[in-house]
């Protein structure tokens, strides 16, 4: 089931033409580019306060309407460069980069962030059936950052423990070949009463569902939710594509397309960018909704995953697909369903890892 944008191709009203009798007292005025005939019951025109267009006027909107057209064309360009001659992007790039420094010559937020970052793959990883040769390369990097943060005597926080206790799951994985998974009612169970800050506390990523179908109810009500979430300048631009599976089946495989097949809901949380001269607000006002749908779905007693979109996601394919008009954009998936699957909830870094008082 996709719910379609109802309102994409509103048509443009045509105003009714009427004749005007031709003028008989009313003098012509001079041509130019802001003179034009007057209507016979039109007002006088003063001459003097019609502004003049002047050359340079011209040239000036000529230069910038070139400009513009240049500045896009650069943007494409760029686009088209890096992902066609270089086959990498500017951003995979810098991360690339940071990724080679060696472990003694990273700072404390970067080892931490490689700690995180290597402890998630893992975690995917070992949820899934074991095939040769995938999974060996991140426990080794994980393990390597894990001992240079323990040299430093760096402090020994709770997401420390998380990687720790999924580099066990990998040993078992190795081990047995089958899935790490962890039992599904340990989940706290949740409802649309219970205390926020525990919801807010005990969100967690999904990937692995019951194959239960959700509740049309749950559906709109996670919905309903969403349309709370704030927006920049109150533009409420978003479109959520929802697609329930028909087919609800555990599938063997980590890829991200896997997980939308498979997801029991996916919901394609879209952004009408016409009216954001800013150019990070369309990301920021989806990325805020698909929260608010995570932690409606979280009270619900559901649990899911969202998804980065964006230009890792073919967005030509899925406007053809679901007649998305091509100024919206795809930023963001939420993907959910009753948890079969518990995650390993411990690894949330603390706030006074965050929070710099100035």
């Amino acid at each position: 089931m996709i719910t379609k944008d109802q309102n994409l191709t509103n048509p443009t009203l045509a105003a009714a033409a009427t004749a005007s009798p031709a003028p008989t007292t009313v003098p012509e005025q001079p041509r130019g580019d802001h003179y034009q005939r007057a209507a016979p019951d039109a007002p006088a025109i003063d001459e003097e306060k019609v502004p003049r267009t002047t050359p340079l006027k011209l040239l000036k909107r000529v230069v910038k309407r070139r400009l513009f057209w240049l500045s896009q064309w650069l943007i494409d360009a760029s686009i088209w460069l890096q992902r066609r001659i270089l086959y990498t992007t500017l951003e995979r790039k810098r991360a690339e980069t940071n990724l080679a420094i060696p472990l003694e010559a990273m700072d404390q937020d970067l080892l931490g962030m490689y700690i995180r970052w290597n402890g998630h793959h893992v975690e995917k990883t070992v949820r899934y059936e074991r095939t040769i040769g995938r999974g060996s390369g991140k426990p080794i990097l994980l393990r390597n950052a894990l001992d240079e943060w323990n040299r430093r005597g760096y402090p020994h926080r709770r997401w420390i423990g998380w990687a720790e206790e999924n580099l066990e799951d990998y040993k078992r994985w190795e081990e047995t070949g089958r899935p790490q998974l962890h039992a599904a009612n340990k989940l706290p169970a949740f409802n649309p009463q219970s205390p926020v800050m525990e919801v807010l506390k005990n969100r967690v990523s999904t990937r692995y569902w019951d194959e239960i179908p959700v509740e049309d109810e749950k559906i709109q009500a996670v919905l309903e939710a969403g349309v709370y979430a704030p927006t920049s300048c109150n533009r409420q631009t978003w479109k959520v594509y929802v697609r329930k599976n028909p087919n609800i089946k555990n599938v063997s495989n980590v890829s991200n397309k896997a997980l939308r097949e498979k997801a029991p809901v996916a919901m394609y949380i879209t952004v009408d960018n016409r009216l954001y001269p800013e150019v990070w607000a369309p990301a920021e006002d989806a990325g805020i909704i698909g929260l608010q749908l995570n932690l409606a779905a979280t009270a619900l007693g559901l649990a899911g995953c969202l998804m980065y979109g964006s230009e890792n996601f073919n967005q030509a394919e899925f406007r053809r697909e679901y007649n998305v008009p091509s100024y919206r954009y795809m930023y963001l998936m939420f993907l959910f369903g009753y948890a079969a699957e518990r995650t390993l909830t411990d690894k949330r870094i603390h706030a006074d890892e965050v929070a710099i008082f100035i």
